[in-house]
């Protein structure tokens, strides 16, 4: 049985497409088959992180029923295979979150994971991920908007009975206006189980 993982924020920049990449690779190298799925329908940005300009075949398509699961994933260079979105304005238009659940029943029993890139805030994509994932890791920067916007965000991921292993921290370089740790990890009700410079 496939496990489904979102990476969820507050807020853009934070890290989330990163995070997601570099967990899909330490994954992959430990030998578990892994597929990154860029559900952020609005502003998609895991394929053009690893490479893929304007890809042929897309989330998009799928959803429409115009490509196959088949020729929508593409495999990197680097080993790890993904799902990209379309990054164009037109095929926002006429592609709906609501039909987010088909591409979650395609991939089960297919891998062994799939780590979800999510659109960031309460935006509705968001919603109907968190319907159809098993767990969810949290991704902060150690600023105060960046916090407090993520908590909400957690508690859309509680309601929809996601786990909620941790926080990853990122863009920690001690500066003097950055939450400790222990406040971070107060707020969220979680603890930090990874930081990034």
């Amino acid at each position: 049985m496939t496990r489904f993982i979102a990476l969820i924020s507050g807020k853009g920049g934070v890290g989330k497409t990163t995070s997601v990449i570099n967990i899909g690779q330490a994954l992959s190298k430990l030998g578990k088959k892994t597929i990154l799925l860029d559900a952020n329908l609005t502003t998609p940005n895991l394929a053009s992180h690893l490479g893929f300009i304007n890809p042929p075949a897309t989330l998009n398509h799928f959803l429409r029923r115009e490509k196959e699961l088949h020729e929508i994933i593409y495999q990197h260079p680097s080993g790890l295979k993904l799902i990209p979105t379309s990054t164009s304005y037109e095929e926002l238009q006429k592609t709906h979150p609501q039909q987010l659940t088909e591409i979650f029943e395609h991939l089960d029993d297919l891998t062994d994971l799939v780590l979800v890139d999510t659109p960031s805030g309460l935006e509705e994509g968001l919603s109907q991920v968190l319907k159809n994932t098993d767990e969810v890791l949290i991704v902060v920067s150690p600023d105060l908007s960046s916090v407090m916007d993520a908590l909400k965000s957690l508690q859309l991921a509680l309601e929809n009975n996601n786990l909620v292993p941790g926080i990853i921290l990122n863009m920690t370089n001690k500066g003097k206006h950055e939450l400790k740790n222990e406040e971070i990890e107060k707020m969220l009700h979680c603890p930090i189980i990874g930081k990034i410079k």
